[in-house]
């Protein structure tokens, strides 16, 4: 069975129903789904940053009480990073595990099965106070020594995933299977689905159309 770390389920749990439709009782206030943007690397990082139209989106902390996001509404997007790894040699899928020294010390890594550092930035139009579609992406990515500034060539539409993958690592990445890579609530899905669009500035970028047309909040 495929392990994860506590932290990430309280996390995505909390977000989960703000980016997927209405699921309180009573009246709500509803918006277009957003953007959500993966950045997903072998190499070293440290940290990314994610700009919208040069404002920083996803950088705010999140504050969870009794397993809600209490302060999502307000915040401009949701930032996760994790690390996804096997933590058995003979496990055939990754595992999401918290960000941080302690936990790369459970990983099993190999040529086929190296650690990923994964940086996922969610967002609406409720949290960015603005109109999403037709906006520029810039991701900043930092390393021990050294740090990149990522242009990305193609204008964001609401309604999408993003993944963006270092050039290097595509092959790897898109060899997988939907059960190498099984999510939580199966954002990557198998490597097919994903229309491939393009390389910038040493990154590439992949687009899946998101199932939900809203997301909506209990007024």
């Amino acid at each position: 069975m495929q392990k994860k770390s506590k932290i990430y389920f309280a996390l995505t749990t909390a977000i989960y129903g703000l980016f997927c439709g209405c699921y309180y009782d009573g009246e709500t206030d509803c918006f277009p789904p957003g953007a959500n943007f993966y950045l997903n690397s072998t190499s070293d990082v440290d940290s990314v940053r994610f700009y919208l139209n040069s404002e920083r989106i996803c950088y705010e902390r999140l504050i969870i009480e009794d397993g809600l996001c209490t302060n999502c509404a307000k915040i401009k997007g949701n930032l996760f990073e994790n690390i996804r790894c096997r933590t058995s040699a003979e496990d055939e899928s990754y595992s999401f595990l918290s960000f941080g020294d302690e936990f790369i010390d459970s990983c099993v890594a190999s040529e086929e099965f190296p650690i990923w550092k994964t940086f996922d930035c969610r967002i609406n139009e409720k949290m960015y106070k603005k109109t999403i579609g037709s906006s520029k992406l810039k991701v900043h990515v930092f390393s021990s020594n050294r740090s990149e500034e990522i242009e990305i060539g193609i204008k964001i539409a609401d309604g999408n995933h993003y993944n963006i993958i270092a050039e290097q690592d595509t092959a790897a990445w898109y060899s997988y299977t939907a059960v190498t890579l099984r999510d939580y609530f199966d954002y990557y899905g198998p490597a097919d689905a994903w229309k491939r669009i393009d390389c910038f500035d040493g990154y590439c970028v992949a687009i899946l159309p998101m199932v939900d047309k809203d997301v909506c909040y209990d007024k």
